[in-house]
Parts: structure tokens; sequence; C-alpha cells
């Protein structure tokens, strides 16, 4: 089972394994992430000759409502969106024997090694890993094939997930969400007041959205991969409704 993410890594592993003829599964999230990610989920399928199914929350529609059942948005290790509209549909959906394939390359060694570690009861597939190859080598792969990146990417951003990742807390991606797409950084500007959330670190001090200045453009290394190992701390389990 290829849990594909509209990413690079994951369209690339799933183009590795296709000829066993997998089970493609997307965690549906499509009104919070770019529209022109369905364009690249569509022509991942027709290089592919795999359909991607879609599954998605039974409780909520969007980010923004998990956010506010939860008066919640992110905290150190990850966030409550990717709890409640990917692994808890993800749980809901797999079987216990299942070979999982996630889109991580030979860049993510350490992340492939704690989630192995943490996850015995999984049975799980490297394909990057096993043909060595880095992110750079997926975007390579998916030049050759002549499929056009997600718009994220050319927008200028690391990854292929939601709009105005809430797991941030780089200057420079935050004054690129206020520059792609206002709208979105209005609204978590709106979000965090309410709900009290500090999203953005400006000199190693953690700060309100609508307190950072435009032409802070630090850029801080963060991984914002919305993938399976975006997990809680122990002592904030009991913010989220795991059945939600």
């Amino acid at each position: 089972m290829v849990w594909f993410s509209c990413g690079a890594a994951s369209a690339c592993a799933l183009k590795l394994v296709a000829p066993l003829k997998p089970l493609a599964v997307y965690c549906d999230v499509a009104g919070d992430e770019h529209p022109d990610n369905q364009r690249f989920r569509n022509d991942v399928q027709d290089w592919t000759g795999v359909t991607i199914q879609s599954i998605r929350s039974a409780k909520h529609q969007s980010i923004n409502e998990v956010f506010d059942s939860k008066r919640y948005m992110s905290g150190i290790k990850g966030a409550p969106c990717t709890v409640a509209m990917k692994k808890v549909p993800r749980f809901a959906f797999q079987q216990p024997d299942d070979v999982h394939v996630f889109g991580m390359t030979t860049d993510e060694q350490k992340r492939i090694r704690e989630f192995t570690e943490t996850n015995h009861e999984l049975h799980l597939l490297w394909p990057l890993l096993r043909a060595g190859m880095s992110k750079a080598d997926c975007f390579t792969m998916l030049t050759d094939a002549g499929i056009k990146r997600s718009a994220m990417y050319e927008l200028g951003y690391k990854n292929a997930n939601c709009i105005g990742c809430v797991k941030s807390t780089s200057p420079s991606y935050w004054n690129l969400v206020r520059k792609t797409h206002p709208e979105v950084f209005a609204l978590r500007c709106e979000q965090s007041r309410r709900l009290k959330v500090r999203l953005v670190r400006i000199k190693n001090v953690r700060r309100f959205l609508d307190e950072l200045p435009p032409d802070d453009l630090t850029d801080l290394q963060e991984d914002l991969s919305c993938g399976p190992q975006c997990t809680v701390q122990p002592e904030e389990e009991d913010l989220f409704d795991w059945d939600s």
C-alpha cells in the first residue's frame, strides 16, 4: 500500500513499486492544499498506471475545523491536523497484513530508522532508500518523465503540503505565505491570536504571526513533511480525540 501525498517523493515511490500493482491511497486534504496538487495527482496516475484512492476524515472537513475543535494548532513535535486528517483515517483503513510504502528518501535515513524502530507492527518497504534516491533525484525523475511538479514547489515551498503549515516557525516561510496566499496568512493570524498560539520564532522568541515584520527572511531549517512521523508529545495527547 503506497501512501501518496501529492509530493514528489511519494510519486516516485509509487512509480518504483507500480509493477507490483499496489493499492495507492491519498488522505484527502485537498481543500487545504494548492489546487494544482490534484492536477499533479492525475498526472501521476497516468504515469504510473495506478489509480490513487482517496480516504478522508469522517468528522472534519478541513484543518481549520480541527484547530477550532481541538482549540490547538501546533506543538513541539506535531500538529492535530495531521492526526485527525491523515493518521486517524489511515489507521481505520489499513489492515494488519498490509505492506506500507511511504515516500521517504536517502535524505531522511534518520527518520526512516526511527519510524521503523517505533512501528514494529507494520510491514514497511522503502523503495526510494533501496534505489538510493534523494529528493533531488525525485525531482529529476519527474522532469525526465515530463511531469510538472506541484505548483507549491514552483512558488518556492519545499513541500507540497497544506498552505500555511502550522508546524513551521520560520519567518521566511510565513512571509512566503503572506506573499503567495495573503488570505491564508490573514486567517492564520486570526486563528493564532484567538487560540493563543505563537506560531513564528523571531530572534529565537515565539511570537504571534501578526507581529512578524514583512522583511524578516530568516530561514529556519525545518522538516515540514506531513508524513507518518508527525506526532505529538505525550503530555499533549489529551488534547486529541483519537477516534475523531
